[in-house]
């Protein structure tokens, strides 16, 4: 859903052939879907993830459906905002490449 993600996985990993999902815990990469499932088997996931905090069983944002990801609130996903001044549309900064922003009800 967005590049700079993308291009940060990239710069990471020095690879262009990443695989999703990638995960990281407290900036340390624990790995990918297999990684993770063998951690939560193991109770080895419980123990990385202690202090974060906990939702209820079942919660889904309200803003974003748990995709993370909302259309921009500033251009409404067109990525062109209509400067009064210049008179003439700039590229909306708020948003990416695809018109979408963080959720910022879960991902603030």
């Amino acid at each position: 859903m967005d590049t700079a993600y993308k291009k940060e996985l990239h710069s990471v990993f020095g690879e262009k052939g990443v695989t999703l999902p990638q995960v990281f815990i407290r900036g340390r990469h624990v790995g990918g879907a297999d990684d993770i499932h063998q951690l939560l088997e193991t109770g080895e996931l419980t123990k990385l993830l202690d202090g974060f905090p906990r939702r209820e069983p079942g919660y889904v944002c309200q803003g974003c459906g748990d995709a993370r990801f909302v259309t921009c609130g500033f251009c409404n996903g067109s990525r062109k905002i209509f400067d009064d001044e210049e008179e003439f549309s700039k590229r909306c900064l708020a948003c990416n490449e695809n018109g979408l922003m963080r959720c910022p009800e879960c991902c603030s």
